[in-house]
């Protein structure tokens, strides 16, 4: 397992790996195809998209107490700046605060490799979550549009620290 980092807050253990064993590949897959796909009623789920292996792009598995719960991805632009994609927590572990976990151990993450600013496109009813965890509205970029999520928000935060 290579393990990116480690949080412990009151009540549970969270890690965040970067995603290498076969079984972390098939959490990761499992849970993005059923939360941004399946449940959103979209069928067209491609878990050998050339992104995913892309040098650039890292790949992370939020595990709780060592069962994984959630994923992202973090793409390095360079110069700086990374764009988070493809968030998604487990159905039966939404809304418990591990959203806020993941981003916390993401933000660190990043910043280990010297990323300031984060980028996101943001589901429409996920943007008051981002809102109240730093984010802000603003267009970073007019072809992201073009690609898929075309009703997503582009939102910034500057890392601190």
């Amino acid at each position: 397992m290579s393990q990116v980092a480690q949080l412990k807050d009151e009540t549970a253990y969270y890690s965040l790996i970067k995603v290498s064993l076969e079984a972390d590949w098939q959490a990761y897959h499992g849970i993005r195809r059923r939360v941004l796909w399946e449940l959103r009623g979209k069928s067209s789920y491609d878990s050998h998209f050339p992104d995913e292996y892309t040098i650039s792009n890292h790949p992370l598995l939020l595990k709780l107490a060592g069962r994984p719960i959630g994923t992202t991805r973090l793409d390095n632009f360079g110069q700086g700046r990374g764009i988070v994609r493809l968030v998604a927590i487990s159905q039966p572990d939404q809304r418990q605060g591990h959203g806020r976990a993941l981003f916390r151990l993401v933000e660190d993450y990043a910043r280990s490799h010297s990323l300031k600013i984060l980028l996101v496109k943001a589901a429409p009813d996920a943007v008051e979550f981002y809102n109240k965890t730093g984010w802000i509205t603003q267009e970073w970029d007019d072809s992201e549009y073009m690609s898929s999520g075309s009703d997503c928000v582009q939102m910034v935060k500057a890392l601190v620290g």
